[in-house]
C-alpha cells in the first residue's frame, strides 16, 4: 500500500471515530437547542435558552471579569466543527468568564460554544450599526487550524514511439496536497480561562 493510501485510509478512520461532539460541547439528551434564525427572530421569547453554535473568530476583547468573542456564524458539523467556505447568515457575540488570551483565540480560528441566549447587544460592524444576539458560555471548543501536506506518490504511463512502434511502462513521481482537519473531539486544543486576577498561564498547544 502506497502513502497516498495510507493517508487516505488513516482519514477515514479519523472521521468515523469522530463524529461525537467534544466534551466541552455535551449537552443534556433531549435538550432543546435554538437555531440562529430562531433567536435573531424571537430575541426577547429566547432569553435563557439553550444554543450550540459555532463559526469563526471575528473580534476579542478581555474585560475585567471575562471575555467578549464576536463570532461570525456557520452551521456545524456533526461532530462540531464549524464548516467554511459558506456565505454566513449573521454574527454574534458570546461572553466567556474568565481571560481568554488573544493570541491563541485570534481573529480567523475556529470556534463552537454552547451556552444561554442573554439577548440582544448593539454594536457595529465597520460604520453599520448592528444587532448581535449575546450568549453566555457554558461550554466552547477552539478547533485546531487546517493544515496541508504534499504527498509524494508513483504512477504508471506508457512510453514509446506514437502512434507506431514499439511500447512499454514508465514510474515517474507526481504531488498530491491532502488538507488535513483536525476533527479530535477531545478537547486538548481548547485552554480552559485563568481568573483576570491572577496570571495567565503558559498555554501549551
Amino acid at each position: 500500500m502506497n502513502m497516498k493510501k495510507l493517508i487516505l485510509a488513516g482519514m477515514v478512520l479519523l472521521m468515523a471515530g469522530c463524529s461525537s461532539l467534544p466534551k466541552e460541547l455535551k449537552v443534556a439528551e433531549g435538550a432543546k437547542l435554538l437555531s440562529y434564525q430562531e433567536v435573531a427572530a424571537n430575541p426577547e421569547q429566547s432569553t435563557g435558552q439553550q444554543v450550540l453554535w459555532g463559526g469563526v473568530i471575528a473580534d476579542i476583547k478581555n474585560q475585567k471579569a471575562a471575555t467578549l468573542i464576536e463570532m461570525v456564524h456557520y452551521p456545524i458539523r456533526s461532530y462540531g466543527r464549524p464548516t467554511s467556505g459558506e456565505e454566513s447568515i449573521g454574527r454574534f457575540r458570546v461572553r466567556v468568564d474568565g481571560f481568554l488570551d488573544p493570541m491563541v483565540y485570534k481573529p480567523g480560528r475556529s470556534l463552537t460554544v454552547t451556552g444561554t441566549v442573554t439577548g440582544i447587544e448593539k454594536g457595529q460592524v465597520g460604520e453599520f450599526d448592528y444587532q448581535f444576539p449575546a450568549l453566555q458560555a457554558s461550554g466552547y471548543h477552539l478547533w485546531k487550524e487546517i493544515q496541508e501536506v504534499e504527498v509524494t506518490t508513483r504512477g504508471y504511463g506508457m512510453y514509446g514511439p506514437y502512434p507506431y512502434g514499439w511500447y512499454g511502462w514508465h514510474m515517474w513521481p507526481y504531488h498530491e496536497r491532502v488538507i488535513i482537519r483536525d476533527r479530535s473531539p477531545s478537547g486538548a486544543n481548547s485552554p480552559q480561562p485563568v481568573k483576570p486576577t491572577s496570571v495567565p498561564k503558559k498555554i501549551s498547544r
